[in-house]
C-alpha cells in the first residue's frame, strides 16, 4: 500500500474532469509545482546580493554595489528563461515534441496506444491530437511507498482528475506497477515526463515489463524526459539532478527493445523510440 496522503489546499485551480485543461493551465501548474525551487534559488540570490548592497552603499564602495545590481538582473533573466522555457514544454508548443515523437516511432492511424504516467493527464490529450484515430487508453501508474523524492509530484497529482470529456481516452489506475490491459492489447505505449520519479531496482523494471506484456508483436515504446543537461539546468535549476540521464535511458530501452532511436527536441526534451522484440 502506498502511504497515506494528508489533504492539502492548493492556491493553484484544480482541472474539472469534464472539461480539457487548456495549454495555459498546464504551463502555470508547471510554474506552480516548481514554486519551491524557485524560492530557494531566489534565497541565495538574495542571501548574497542584498549583503553585497548594503555593503557597497554603506562603505561607499561602487563595485560592490553594481555587482549586487548585476546579480538581480542575472537572477531575473534566469527567472524569465525558466518561464519561457517551461512554456515550450508544457504550453502550446509541447505538441511539437509529441508530434515529432509519433512520427520517430512511425505510428499512425486508428492504433490503440496506452499512455503510462504518475498522475497527469497531458500526454493523453496530446496524443489525441497528433493521432486523431488513436484510442488512448490512460493509465496512472504511480504506486510508490512513501513520500516521493520531489514534493511536486504530489501537487501534480492534487491538482488534476482522470478526464472524463474525450471519447477516445479512458483512464485506469495500476496496482503497484501491474497494468489493468490485456496481453498484447496495444500498438504502442508511452511514457512521458514524470516516469524519472519512478524508483529503479524493482519498480521501474517491472513496469516497462508490463509495458512489453500489453505490446502487440512490432509494437512501439516511446518516451519523451527532461534531460540532465545545461539546458534543462537553466530552466529547472538544481532540482534538474535526480532525472535519468539520457545515456542510461538509451542503455535501459536498449536492453528491453529493438531498433532504439534518438531524437532532441528544440524545447530541451529528451525523445526515444523503440519496438517490442
Amino acid at each position: 500500500m502506498t502511504k497515506s496522503h494528508e489533504a492539502v489546499t492548493h492556491w493553484y485551480p484544480a482541472s474539472v474532469a469534464a472539461k480539457r485543461p487548456t495549454p495555459w493551465w498546464y504551463w502555470g501548474r508547471a510554474v506552480y509545482v516548481s514554486r519551491r525551487d524557485y524560492w530557494k534559488i531566489t534565497k541565495y540570490f538574495l542571501a548574497v546580493g542584498i549583503p553585497l548592497g548594503a555593503i557597497g552603499v554603506m562603505f561607499r564602495l561602487p563595485l560592490a554595489f553594481w555587482a549586487s545590481v548585476a546579480l538581480a538582473e542575472i537572477g531575473l533573466l534566469l527567472l524569465a528563461y525558466s518561464l519561457f522555457g517551461l512554456y515550450r514544454m508544457y504550453g502550446h508548443p509541447g505538441a511539437r515534441y509529441v508530434r515529432r515523437l509519433v512520427e520517430l516511432g512511425s505510428l499512425k492511424g486508428k492504433v490503440t496506444v496506452a499512455d503510462l504516467h504518475i498522475g497527469t493527464y497531458r500526454h493523453a490529450f496530446l496524443l489525441s491530437d497528433v493521432l486523431p484515430e488513436a484510442t488512448i487508453q490512460t493509465v496512472d501508474c504511480w504506486n510508490v511507498e512513501g513520500e516521493s523524492p520531489e514534493e511536486a509530484v504530489q501537487d501534480v497529482r492534487d491538482l488534476e482528475a482522470p478526464p472524463t470529456s474525450n471519447p477516445r481516452i479512458v483512464a485506469y489506475k495500476a496496482d503497484h506497477f501491474t497494468l489493468p490491459l490485456p496481453d498484447a492489447s496495444c500498438d504502442a505505449v508511452c511514457f512521458g515526463f514524470g516516469t524519472h520519479e519512478i524508483p529503479t531496482g524493482g519498480a521501474r523494471e517491472k513496469l516497462f515489463s508490463e509495458a512489453n506484456r500489453i505490446l502487440r508483436p512490432g509494437g512501439k515504446v516511446l518516451l519523451f524526459e527532461h534531460g540532465w543537461d545545461a539546458h534543462n539546468y537553466v530552466i529547472f535549476g538544481p532540482v534538474i539532478h535526480h532525472v535519468t540521464k539520457r545515456q542510461d535511458w538509451d542503455k535501459f530501452l536498449r536492453e528491453r527493445f529493438d531498433d532504439v532511436k534518438y531524437a532532441r527536441s528544440t524545447q530541451a526534451v529528451d525523445l526515444f523510440a523503440g519496438t517490442r522484440r
